[in-house]
C-alpha cells in the first residue's frame, strides 16, 4: 500500500485555499440582494429619468451577472484562459445589446429635444375583409 507523502497532502490542500469562505458568499449574496432592491426601486423613479434609469439598469445587470459568474460559477478561481473566454463573450454580448438598442432608436430623443414621438394610431386596426361571403346560419326550430 502506497503511503501519501506530506507534500502531496499539502499540494491538494493548497488548491482549495483560494476559494472564499462561507462569510464571503453571504456578503456576495447580500450585495446582490441590495443591488436587486435598487433595481426594483427604479419602477417608482420619475418619468423624466427614464433614459438614465435604462442605462443604470443595464449597468446593474452587467455587475450582477459578472458577480454571479465570478463567485457562484467559480470563474474567479479558474484558469485565466477561462476568465478571458468568458470576458470576451460578455463583451460581445454587451456589444450586440448596444447595437440592438441603437437600431431601435433608443438613443434618439434622450429628453433634450422638444419633439414627442408618441403617435398612437388614430383607430383600432381592423382585419382585412374576407373574400368569401359569411356562412348562412339557419335558426334551429324546436318542435314542442
Amino acid at each position: 500500500m502506497a503511503s501519501i507523502t506530506h507534500s502531496a497532502v499539502a499540494d491538494s490542500h493548497d488548491e482549495h485555499d483560494g476559494h472564499p469562505t462561507d462569510l464571503t458568499y453571504w456578503k456576495v449574496g447580500l450585495f446582490l440582494a441590495v443591488l436587486t432592491a435598487l433595481e426594483v426601486t427604479t419602477y417608482w423613479w420619475p418619468e423624466s429619468m427614464r433614459k438614465v434609469t435604462a442605462v443604470l439598469l443595464i449597468i446593474m445587470m452587467m455587475i450582477k451577472f459578472a458577480v454571479v459568474a465570478l463567485y457562484f460559477m467559480h470563474l474567479k478561481f479558474d484558469a485565466k484562459i477561462l476568465r478571458n473566454v468568458f470576458a470576451a463573450g460578455f463583451v460581445l454580448a454587451v456589444g450586440v445589446y448596444i447595437a440592438t438598442l441603437g437600431s431601435m432608436v433608443f438613443f434618439d430623443n434622450s429628453g433634450n429635444v422638444e419633439e414627442v414621438y408618441n403617435d398612437p394610431p388614430r383607430s383600432k386596426p381592423q382585419p382585412p375583409p374576407s373574400p368569401e361571403p359569411p356562412p348562412i346560419i339557419k335558426p334551429v326550430v324546436k318542435h314542442g
